[in-house]
């Protein structure tokens, strides 16, 4: 009985810390070690489009990605995402885990001009900030469309 008993333990501490060293982070304790940011679609950007994609990586105890699934997006930014995310590497892992990636677009003006002064020119530019790697957020900034009503 001892000896049924002591295996038991055994294997529940294992359980545990197994459990344990996944709930480290939301990411399992992925750590990003190559980000690529997706492009803004030219064809998003002239047609002044917005969107928000969500995509499962599959990633091998290597740290490279083993497949994408962009399980929603808007077609325009599918596969600009799916380019992307393919190349990312992470550190090595104990195993293979899945992450969930959400990655917005937006448009921006991009330069409020305060008081008496001119709004910087960063009409063109894209402008990246991720909180990796669950969430990248892409602006591509625009020249304002200013319409005179008489």
């Amino acid at each position: 009985m001892p000896r049924q008993l002591a295996k038991a333990l055994v294997v529940l501490t294992l359980c545990l810390l197994g459990s344990l060293s996944r709930a480290q982070t939301p990411s399992g304790g992925l750590r990003v070690k190559k980000f690529v940011a997706p492009a803004y679609p030219a064809a998003a950007r002239e047609n002044r489009m917005q969107g928000t994609t969500i995509t499962e990586l599959q990633v091998r105890a290597d740290g490279t990605i083993g497949s994408v699934k962009v399980v929603d997006a808007a077609p325009v930014f599918h596969d600009y995402v799916e380019a992307a995310l393919k190349q990312w590497v992470f550190d090595p892992i104990p195993q293979p885990a899945t992450l969930r990636v959400t990655v917005k677009f937006f448009l921006d003006s991009c330069g409020k001009a305060g008081p008496h002064q001119e709004a910087p020119q960063l009409f063109g530019e894209t402008l990246v900030q991720a909180d990796l790697p669950e969430t990248v957020e892409i602006r591509t900034c625009l020249k304002p469309i200013i319409t005179n009503v008489n």
